[in-house]
């Protein structure tokens, strides 16, 4: 006796089957990108800097470094790997595996290195922007002897003194050089350009009066200021800072194309899933928020920014773009 046939059994095509079965698979492959995902992390994470250790950038990676190890319960390692105008670090997190296991925290270099060389060992593309975390004004100070005490001042002692003066910047290629460069084209004058290896590595030649002029980070300047040695003229910044309110920034002072803050950020390498990298972002903005980590970042001389992957990319495309103008205007070149 033979079963009759219900009408909703009958056997599935060939072509339904493998439809199924690619469905289910991909299920399975969703459900298993989404179990990885939530479980990261699962191991050491790596934040790598490109500046040597014991900076304020150092400094600052291994504040973000210890919150985010007791959030994550996972150990975040702080590597520094200096050299070559921070591009050494950024190609190695550019070639990093997009596991979200090893992220870059820069500074603006990132851009200026995209501007200023022929032939750069990364791409802005190659790595995922997570978030700014803060912003780097830079300041001009001036020897306190100096007679000038705004930036009007400042340019018209330079007009009528031309190439008597100096500025000191933390290197070749630096936002320092660019702004100061920038500025000689913008209001016409000549005031010679003098590298250091650094903004402490200036600072004797500024207070013994070798140089009239340096740049560096309103952090660093900040605290010099007790000693009656140098003095704040403005800052690349985008608003005045509360602990400065009578340092102007350089838009107020009349030019707001050489107004370009540095700033400092985290990215991951291109490709690392966007559910990582949301993760890595909620983590940083919640760690920027918290009351010790805004005292630290202040108290650097630099302002709090924790802001979205898509708006910190926004702020990559216009950096790329002001930093040209002033790079081309001011023709500063690399050997």
């Amino acid at each position: 006796m033979t079963n009759p046939r219900r009408p909703d059994a009958t056997p599935a095509s060939p072509s339904r089957r493998r439809a199924s079965a690619a469905l289910a698979l991909g299920a399975l492959g969703l459900a298993g990108g989404v179990r990885a995902q939530d479980a990261f992390p699962s191991r050491p994470v790596r934040i790598v800097i490109p500046t040597a250790p014991g900076g304020n950038l150092d400094l600052l990676a291994r504040t973000i470094a210890e919150k985010m190890s007791t959030a994550w319960g996972q150990q975040v390692i702080v590597e520094s790997r200096a050299g070559a105008n921070t591009m050494l670090a950024t190609a190695a997190v550019a070639k990093a595996p997009a596991d979200g296991y090893t992220a870059l925290f820069t500074i603006s270099g990132f851009v200026q290195n995209l501007v200023l060389q022929a032939n750069p060992p990364y791409k802005a593309s190659d790595l995922a922007p997570v978030s700014l975390v803060a912003s780097f004004p830079i300041a001009m100070a001036a020897n306190a002897a100096l007679p000038a005490n705004t930036l009007a001042e400042v340019i018209a002692l330079a007009k009528a003194k031309p190439r008597t003066m100096s500025f000191g910047s933390y290197g070749v290629g630096s936002g320092a050089h660019i702004i100061g460069a920038g500025l000689n084209k913008a209001a016409g004058i000549d005031i010679t350009h003098v590298p250091y290896k650094g903004e402490a590595a200036s600072f004797p030649d500024l207070v013994s009066g070798q140089l009239q002029l340096a740049y560096g980070s309103v952090g660093f300047y900040g605290r010099q200021l007790s000693e009656g040695k140098v003095k704040l003229i403005v800052m690349a910044s985008p608003q005045r800072l509360k602990d400065f309110p009578n340092v102007p920034t350089f838009a107020e002072a009349g030019f707001p194309e050489i107004n370009l803050a540095g700033w400092g950020a985290l990215f991951l390498p291109a490709g690392t899933p966007p559910a990582i990298i949301d993760k890595w972002n909620a983590e940083v903005r919640r760690i920027c928020a918290l009351p010790d980590v805004l005292k630290k970042i202040y108290d650097m001389g630099y302002e709090p920014v924790a802001n979205t992957p898509a708006e910190f990319g926004k702020v990559i495309a216009s950096d790329l773009e002001r930093w040209t103008a002033v790079v081309k205007s001011s023709g500063i070149k690399l050997d």
